[in-house]
């Protein structure tokens, strides 16, 4: 835009990211080295996840200090970006595994069913890694293509977020994401997914909106 422009941006989809601050236990980096790995079936993916899709409820002491980090975010993402009363309603985790890419292996682009907010803690990134996001609703209400000479942030089919060791990357469970292959010879991507609920007051009840989960 032009000094005497002003961009306004519409609707856009907040993602949020944040660091764990700390180092893993000893006990932490123990579980995700040994708990029982497969490769994904059923699912579409080329990598590797744990056999267990539940491991806040199963290993609930091992991760207790983690899930406590992952809902506090999740509470915040409620209340600053979309505004809830988290007094009257939350998200409740529901499930929640282990993936592993090994040297070879990539993370298809999918999107979370049954499912409000989604999040990923990166245990172990590769060397200059990223999470990619898609824009689901590209080319569903432009029928117009022009040719470009540039890529803005709103012509783009995406985007992709760098991530560190302890990041957590919050999003609304609809958006497609993926990870590119690793490329390494001799090192894994190891990183905790999980799966979000509402639970408590949803709508309005003069609305005829009202829920009670």
């Amino acid at each position: 835009m032009n000094k005497d422009g002003e961009l306004i941006t519409l609707f856009s989809t907040p993602i949020s990211k944040t660091n764990i601050g700390r180092e893993f236990t000893k006990d932490e980096t123990d579980f995700i080295q040994n708990i029982p790995m497969h490769k994904t079936p059923n699912r579409g993916m080329q990598n590797h996840g744990s056999v267990d899709l539940t491991l806040f409820d199963s290993h609930a002491d091992i991760l207790k200090d983690i899930k406590k980090f992952i809902e506090y975010h999740l509470k915040q993402y409620l209340e600053e970006i979309e505004g809830v009363d988290t007094d009257l309603a939350k998200l409740r985790i529901t499930q929640s595994w282990l993936n592993k890419n090994k040297p070879g292996e990539n993370h298809n682009s999918h999107f979370h069913l049954n499912s409000y907010l989604s999040g990923v803690l990166y245990f172990k990134c590769l060397p200059n890694d990223g999470i990619n996001f898609e824009d689901r609703s590209l080319g569903k209400f432009n029928n117009i293509s022009f040719q470009r000479k540039k890529t803005t942030t709103w012509n783009s089919i995406g985007a992709t977020v760098s991530v560190e060791d302890g990041d957590l990357i919050i999003f609304p469970s609809w958006v497609p994401h993926s990870v590119n292959r690793n490329e390494t010879k001799n090192k894994e991507r190891i990183s905790l997914s999980f799966n979000t609920f509402p639970v408590g007051e949803l709508g309005d009840y003069y609305r005829l909106t009202r829920l009670n989960l």
